[in-house]
């Protein structure tokens, strides 16, 4: 199906509707976007179970698009909440409007409760990560680097800087009443606190990644806890797709922003739908 599209277009955005549906939705981030994005793109045009519409005006795929409003709209915009994290490898102001401007599109909404942000410039892969979880487990008492704690070091004033021009882009939604809270992901204290003195919008969450260990460093439970964040934790990888197996979906293009969102009915705590949308591009003719 995407040769459709990709015929035409520079950019695509690419939905995998609501992955509860099938059964996609209990499994590691990186597992569930790679089938989500297989099944939108490589399914049977025929099969009554997958249902995808191509948007040519748009340069869109999306799955299920019609169920995934139907699922929404089954309780009051007041009785569900929406949360969606964005996930970005490089500095882009554009990127960052582009995903939230995509999100509030295809879920047919007005606003979101909560927008979180990783920024991951100099990404630690999978292969990475796994080693050094090998060498120092927490069974062993050492809480050791994570890639929490570890942002600063790898990222540098450069990379703060730049996560605070895209954090004022959400910043502007937050403003517009269009994102109710905003966070962040993987900083150190360091890091969080140089974000949270210059914002205008403060983020109120705070997600550390305990893939490498199962201590919260001190510093940063103290920091969250004198500026009241919650402070969650998550497994996410730092990036979500490998270009490669991207490429063998979308041959020709690469990932600029990936998000996931989660709907939560309030009173039941009931997660009930969930999905990823991506953004993706070819390179310029002048590249070529």
């Amino acid at each position: 199906m995407i040769p459709t599209v990709t015929k035409n277009y520079q950019n695509v955005v690419i939905s995998t509707g609501n992955i509860i549906n099938n059964e996609l939705g209990q499994r590691k981030s990186n597992e569930e976007l790679y089938d989500g994005l297989k099944i939108t793109l490589h399914s049977d045009p025929n099969a009554e179970r997958v249902v995808v519409e191509i948007d040519k005006l748009h340069g869109r795929v999306l799955c299920a698009t019609q169920e995934l409003n139907n699922k929404l709209t089954e309780n009051g915009r007041n009785e569900i909440s929406i949360g969606a994290k964005i996930f970005l490898n490089r500095q882009s102001t554009e990127c960052v409007q582009e995903a939230v401007d995509a999100l509030l599109n295809i879920l047919n909404v007005t606003h979101v409760d909560n927008v979180v942000l990783a920024y991951h410039p100099n990404v630690v892969n999978a292969t990475q990560a796994t080693t050094t979880q090998v060498k120092s487990p927490c069974s062993e008492g050492n809480a050791s680097t994570t890639p929490s704690e570890g942002w600063s070091q790898r990222n540098g004033e450069k990379g703060i800087a730049e996560l605070k021009v895209l954090y004022k882009q959400l910043e502007q939604y937050a403003q517009q009443q269009k994102i109710k809270q905003l966070g962040i992901a993987d900083l150190d204290a360091k890091a969080l606190q140089e974000l949270h003195s210059q914002a205008e919008v403060p983020p109120s969450i705070a997600q550390v990644n305990l893939a490498a260990c199962c201590v919260v460093p001190a510093d940063l439970q103290e920091f969250c806890k004198e500026h009241e964040l919650v402070l969650n934790t998550h497994s996410d990888p730092e990036l979500l797709l490998p270009e490669e197996q991207f490429d063998g979906l979308a041959p020709g293009y690469t990932i600029d922003w990936s998000l996931r969102y989660q709907v939560h009915v309030r009173c039941r705590g009931v997660l009930t739908a969930k999905g990823y949308i991506v953004g993706a591009s070819k390179p310029s003719q002048a590249n070529n």
